[in-house]
């Protein structure tokens, strides 16, 4: 019934429309000035009504290999498998946080616990980066607003940023998996110097931004 009511109120509204028979009939898209028809105005017209989010910057636009843009995805969703979320499915973990031993390790712990902090404050010393207040961190609630706080819009270098916590949130997890799983550790001063070198090879393969921020060695 909906449907036939519908049909009639549509004839109603064309009865008074008087037609050119002799006139072409010519078709307007509405979602662009011109009225033309574009794909790029027809995916934007999918993406009408929805929330824009901060993480397409911080995550996906950021220059890094494909598998940290993965890794960062999934951590700033608490989707890692830490002890957290290993002990809430009855799952053997290491309970303790692999780097400092002093809390139960979480997403949101792991990467500002006291041996990543140490870790930080090298790279902000190398890189000279005065406005990182890393101290701050410790008062976030998630590592969501840590990431977002290191890119957001008011952060200089912003690019440059997002490529740089990328990669060392990655080597963390690396350090804390050789911890886990090879019972092997690496001093702070070390991952340290191993972020040096792979941030030249970054900016060699493309990462153009975190060179920019890089000083001349």
């Amino acid at each position: 019934m909906e449907h036939i009511r519908q049909l009639v109120t549509l004839w109603a509204r064309l009865r008074a429309i008087p037609l050119a028979v002799d006139a072409e009939d010519t078709i307007t898209w509405k979602h662009t000035a011109s009225g033309i028809y574009s794909a790029t105005s027809a995916y934007s017209a999918q993406l009408l009504g929805l929330v824009s989010s901060p993480m397409g910057f911080a995550v996906w636009k950021a220059w890094a290999p494909p598998k940290m843009k993965f890794f960062a995805w999934l951590a700033i969703q608490n989707r890692v498998w830490t002890a957290d979320r290993l002990e809430r499915r009855g799952w053997p973990n290491c309970g303790l946080c692999p780097l400092c031993k002093q809390t139960l390790e979480t997403a949101s712990h792991i990467f500002k616990c006291r041996y990543s902090i140490r870790l930080w404050g090298l790279i902000k010393g190398w890189l000279k980066l005065d406005y990182l207040d890393i101290s701050s961190w410790i008062t976030m609630r998630s590592i969501k607003d840590c990431w977002l706080n290191m890119s957001n819009s008011s952060m200089p270098n912003r690019k440059a940023m997002a490529s740089l916590a990328m990669l060392t949130c990655w080597t963390i997890w690396c350090e804390r998996n050789a911890r886990v799983f090879r019972h092997k550790s690496t001093l702070p001063s070390v991952l340290f110097s191993n972020i040096k070198s792979d941030a030249n090879l970054w900016v060699i393969a493309g990462a153009k931004h975190l060179g920019q921020i890089m000083p001349g060695e």
